[in-house]
């Protein structure tokens, strides 16, 4: 009897329990198709949510990407859900559309600001994070997809970094005490962000913890720099401090394509103030000339310009290379030849053991800048030497060289000596071409023509040396070369010559031969005819 009453407990106890692993299993199977996590019903709701005419609101892509996501990201998806961080369906739609790196995810999952202002339910259009500000309305520096990529919120450092307050916390708004109390003051005055961003950056000991790799020097820089003088001395809140080139809340590294500093993006980002003509109003040169605002255009045509945003070559000088980044000032007539030898080093070298070098310093002129300009420099070119009126050096000789004649014979010299190599390279080039075509060996030929090539550029170099002695001994071996191409191409022609002629005596005797079998085939067929 007591063996009976133990069975029947059991069957109870199973009967019970039954239904209850069945209703797990299959709550399991509805949130998540491994059933590893148990998702609760209030995410739920929101995944499955219906727009009003009867679609998603979430989509299969955002809720696939949901589905893959590590059991850790939906259990504080869940927490956000619970409260009330994630209130409706389109939240956590526009949330899942941004295909975040699950370490990403989670992050924005523990951060109640972002969560709290990117829900259009509780946000007006100025303070709402969008995936799309224009379509919003709202700013543009409220854009959630750059925020979520943003460097300091990818490291953890977030919203309360710079404005204060907790992220953990519901609605603490504790803003720092170096920002202006009002916020119209705060965009009226910039005076207080360079001091407010080298609280970090300027800090060693903090950044280490985040990027040892970075200077701590910048604000020091700064303060010395053109921009920083006009902005922390003479106050005018139009000129560029942090936020105008990095942004705010979507900064990147320097090498990433989308950072405002990254050098492909950098003249687009100093031009977006001095390409202004408004914004540049009033501003003038140390010389009293009003500054200019033509010189992004004048760099997208420049050589240098093109070469990096066509050709997409990041070595190409962009404008802080030239007028640096945090130190920023313009570059002097002392100090552009030492830009210029950052990248041109050979030739500032050659300058500086030139009768030039003493007769510029003198003039006060900016060396290469004098003969090369600017912003707008051109492709160079060999005619740049010619005697035509209007040539570069004609141009300065007859004006400040009238009594030098050995001034345009030595440009003239030049000229002559390197077009006259580049114009046998482009012969020879034609003639080597059409010996190939022609079944004749040629290496020899484009050995020297490679050489050929290696001098006209290393004597295009030494022109900076403005002696006819020291480019000589460069041009010279080019010259010889030339020569000897042209003893080269000469026995080519004669060997071509020889075998024609030994062609044409091959078929002159198969002719004849020809000719003696069918005369003598002829004779055969009268002799069987009679």
């Amino acid at each position: 009897m007591k063996a009976l009453q133990i069975v029947s407990v059991m069957v109870l106890l199973l009967a019970s329990a039954a239904p209850l692993r069945a209703s797990e299993a299959k709550e399991a199977e509805k949130a998540s198709p491994s059933g590893a996590f148990l998702v609760s019903e209030a995410v739920l709701e929101l995944l499955e949510a219906k727009a009003d005419d009867g679609t998603p609101v979430v989509t299969e892509r955002e809720r696939a990407y949901f589905d893959r996501l590590p059991d850790h990201a939906k259990k504080l998806t869940a927490a956000a859900v619970a409260d009330d961080m994630i209130s409706n369906p389109g939240h956590l739609r526009d949330i899942l559309s941004l295909n975040l790196r699950t370490e990403t995810y989670e992050l924005f999952m523990q951060n109640n600001c972002v969560l709290c202002h990117s829900d259009s339910e509780y946000q007006d259009k100025v303070t709402l994070f969008s995936t799309d500000p224009v379509d919003k309305g709202s700013p543009t520096h409220m854009n959630l997809i750059e925020m979520v990529n943003d460097v300091h919120f990818r490291r953890g450092i977030s919203c309360g970094g710079c404005h204060g307050g907790d992220q953990t916390e519901w609605m603490d708004h504790d803003f720092p005490d170096e920002w202006p109390p009002d916020h119209e003051e705060r965009q009226r005055d910039r005076t207080w962000v360079p001091g407010f961003c080298a609280r970090c950056h300027s800090d060693s000991e903090y950044m280490r913890d985040f990027n040892p790799s970075l200077r701590i020097d910048q604000l020091s820089k700064y303060k010395g720099s053109r921009h920083g003088v006009r902005l922390l001395e003479m106050k005018d809140s139009r000129a560029a401090e942090c936020v105008s080139c990095h942004g705010n809340h979507g900064i990147q590294t320097a090498s990433s394509p989308l950072s405002r500093v990254n050098p492909k993006n950098i003249p687009a980002t100093c031009g977006a103030c001095h390409a202004d003509p408004q914004r540049m109003a009033g501003i003038v040169r140390a010389n009293g000339q009003p500054m200019p605002t033509n010189q992004l255009e004048d760099y997208r045509n420049s050589v240098h310009g093109k070469a990096l945003l066509e050709r997409g070559d990041t070595g190409a000088a962009t404008c802080n290379d030239c007028h640096g980044d945090h130190g920023a000032v313009p570059a002097g007539a002392a100090s552009v030849s030492q830009i210029c030898r950052n990248c041109h080093a050979r030739n500032g070298a050659l300058f500086d053991g030139s009768k030039h070098k003493q007769v510029f310093d003198s003039k006060g002129w900016p060396e290469c800048g004098a003969c090369h300009g600017n912003h707008a420099i051109a492709k160079t070119s060999d005619e740049m030497l010619s005697r035509k009126e209007g040539a570069l050096c004609v141009t300065c000789h007859s004006k400040y060289a009238r009594d030098n004649p050995e001034c345009n014979a030595t440009a003239a010299h030049f000229y002559e000596t390197i077009t006259s190599m580049v114009k046998a390279e482009n012969e020879f080039e034609e003639t080597a071409v059409s010996f190939e075509e022609l079944g004749i060996d040629v290496d020899s030929i484009r050995d020297k023509l490679e050489m050929i090539g290696d001098v006209i550029k290393q004597s295009r170099s030494y022109v900076h040396s403005f002696d006819r002695s020291d480019f000589s001994k460069i041009a010279q071996p080019g010259l010889d070369a030339v020569e000897e191409v042209h003893s080269l191409v000469d026995e080519a022609r004669g060997e071509f010559d020889r075998r024609r002629r030994g062609l044409l005596a091959a078929i002159a005797m198969i002719g004849l031969l020809a000719l003696s079998l069918y005369l003598k085939l002829r004779s055969h067929e009268r002799e069987q005819g009679k």
